[in-house]
């Protein structure tokens, strides 16, 4: 009993993960501070040219609200501003979906399914 105590404390831990490849290369950052490369004339973080972004947004005005004009007034029927036009239908137009071709029509549904649908989705 006292044997395997013994044994599992002098075998060597050898972890389960095994990683993959070499270890990556560690990147060494700038200590001082360094123009961003989209930065416009070279401003630097912090500077007097630089302003806050707060102050920036402020005098920003992406757009402009502009007020909705109805052409006509609110609470007409879009009867009234485009009325049906009793016209004979043109080459490959249907006055109902059931007058498509049956591969198009919808398929009724079967007893089978009917029952799955009333049983919640259960067999």
């Amino acid at each position: 009993m006292i044997a395997t105590p013994i044994r599992l404390a002098k075998s060597a831990y050898e972890p389960m993960i095994k990683f993959v490849g070499t270890r990556h290369p560690f990147v060494k950052h700038a200590s001082e501070v360094i123009v961003h490369p989209c930065a416009t004339n070279g401003v630097l973080p912090g500077s007097r040219e630089c302003i806050p972004a707060g102050v920036f947004m402020e005098n920003y005005k992406p757009f402009r609200v502009v007020p909705i004009k109805h052409g006509a007034k609110i609470g007409h029927s879009a009867s009234k501003t485009s009325p049906f036009v009793n016209r004979p239908l043109g080459k490959d137009e249907l006055s109902s979906i059931f007058e498509l071709p049956a591969r198009f029509q919808y398929k009724p549904i079967n007893e089978k399914e009917l029952e799955s649908i009333n049983s919640g989705g259960a067999w």
